[in-house]
């Protein structure tokens, strides 16, 4: 069950990343403006929010080897990728 949790944690966050950036994406560009100043800022404090509570949770978890952190960690990346594709519609499957 710790396992579970520490891989539904990191889906999350990855997800949470995924999103940000891909949102705020379009906001940020050159020439640099208040514009992209206010969504950099935006930006940092989505990551701040998220990284602390991802923390505050994975304190709650017993220790997971480095060997499974990994494998979690990159299972992770590769489906909250997918799951934000299909939701933003970035990714769809033909028939």
């Amino acid at each position: 069950m710790n396992l579970i949790k520490y891989f539904i944690l990191q889906l999350m966050l990855f997800g949470v990343i995924i999103l940000t950036v891909f949102y705020l994406d379009s906001y940020i560009s050159k020439p640099f403006t208040l514009k992209d100043l206010v969504a950099i800022i935006i930006g940092v404090v989505v990551y701040i929010i998220v990284l602390n509570l991802n923390d505050k949770a994975k304190k709650r978890l017993k220790p997971v080897r480095l060997v499974n952190k990994i494998l979690f960690s990159i299972l992770a990346i590769l489906i909250a990728t997918i799951i934000v594709g299909v939701a933003t519609g970035e990714i769809k499957f033909s028939s």
